[in-house]
């Protein structure tokens, strides 16, 4: 699904589209009287050609530019006539993008025996069954003590609780499939038996994930995009899955955090991820996505991001921020991991605004009466 970006005059592209290397001659002979453009990322080269043709047989002006990229200067009144004739696939995906992006429905998010209601914000509690996690490390190793905090979380208003074994920080050293295993075994069976919510498993090992399904888990949440084994899993499980951004493994992520263009990149590579989640047979319904803040980006592209999470509605999905207590937070505020209350509810309202649907915290308590009130006070 193509991602679409809205602008509402010239001056707000230009700097984003000289970043992209746009030609400035190409700019300049963008239409200045109109009042929108529009920017389409994922639009491969075989189709730029007949969606630049299409665009400019209604009045409106385009080009390619690096990559899967597309820009175009077009009035609403001409992007409606084009999208009442149908025409390529590419007009069609932009047309469903838009829809996607603006829709007040919100998708659908099921698995075999169960789905989520996503007309409200929902909250996903983290719970590290590790002892090196950055924020809560060490605190729920023991069986009992993690099973006590999924009660708490579930108290505090959490609809699903997500049981990690293994720590995916920046510079984490990997564990071996047996031992993460070994870490939520327990806590995964006894969750899913006791509390009314669905368990998410938090794994890149497919072994690991096939274990946890099969004790009482509903999700899987990957931060490593939902790989082919991954997917054989998911598919054959009846599963959920979360497909996360994140460049390299967590050793080697934050070694290299340039981009062309951080949400551009983020999006397309999750929009791949999903298709070929599709065609290897997981239910559409059944997949979320996570632009992975704090996964292989910088301050400014962590900011970048947020400031943009509702494109990402663009690709039909149920999108998921996991920006709690993380280190680019600690960046402006100052703090540490156990310090950044104020900037992971800040981060939580400002994705609310723009229609994320998941919140995956920390801070569940603090983090629902927040959504409460940014959803009350968002217009009907």
């Amino acid at each position: 699904m193509a991602r679409v970006r809205i602008y509402s005059g010239l001056d707000e592209a230009l700097s984003e589209w000289r970043r992209l290397g746009v030609p400035e001659g190409a700019l300049g002979r963008m239409d200045l009287d109109t009042k929108r453009f529009i920017f389409i990322d994922g639009v491969g080269k075989e189709e730029c050609s007949s969606l630049l043709a299409s665009v400019e047989r209604v009045g409106g002006r385009g080009f390619h530019c690096k990559g899967e990229r597309a820009l175009l200067a077009i009035t609403p009144l001409s992007l409606e006539q084009l999208m009442m004739e149908g025409g390529s696939a590419s007009v069609q995906e932009m047309g469903a993008a838009l829809r996607h992006r603006f829709d007040e429905e919100p998708p659908a998010f099921e698995w075999e025996g169960g789905s989520l209601d996503l007309s409200s914000p929902r909250v996903m509690g983290v719970l590290n069954v590790t002892p090196d996690s950055f924020s809560d490390g060490g605190r729920h190793l023991d069986a009992e003590v993690a099973l006590q905090r999924a009660r708490t979380m579930r108290e505090e208003g959490a609809d699903l609780i997500d049981v990690g074994g293994e720590s995916t920080r920046p510079g984490a050293l990997p564990v071996d499939a047996g031992q993460e295993w070994e870490r939520i075994a327990e806590v995964i069976r006894r969750a899913s038996d006791e509390l009314d919510v669905p368990i998410s498993v938090d794994t890149r090992r497919p072994e690991v994930a096939i274990k946890a399904l099969r004790a009482g888990a509903s999700l899987v949440n990957d931060v490593s995009g939902l790989q082919e084994g991954m997917r054989d899993v998911v598919r054959g499980e009846g599963a959920a899955a979360i497909i996360m951004h994140m460049r390299g493994d967590p050793r080697t992520m934050q070694s290299d955090t340039r981009y062309t263009e951080v949400v551009g990149d983020t999006y397309a590579f999750l929009e791949r991820q999903v298709r070929k989640a599709v065609e290897a047979g997981v239910p559409w319904e059944g997949l979320a996505v996570d632009p992975g803040l704090g996964f292989g980006k910088d301050l400014q592209g962590n900011m970048a991001i947020l400031s943009r999470m509702g494109e990402y509605r663009s690709l039909g999905r149920p999108v998921l921020l996991g920006a709690s207590r993380k280190s680019f937070l600690g960046q402006v505020l100052g703090s540490e991991a156990g310090d950044r209350l104020e900037g992971s509810l800040a981060a939580a309202a400002v994705a609310c605004w723009q229609g994320v649907h998941l919140f995956r915290v920390h801070d569940v308590r603090e983090t629902v009466r927040t959504l409460r009130m940014v959803q009350a006070m968002k217009p009907r």
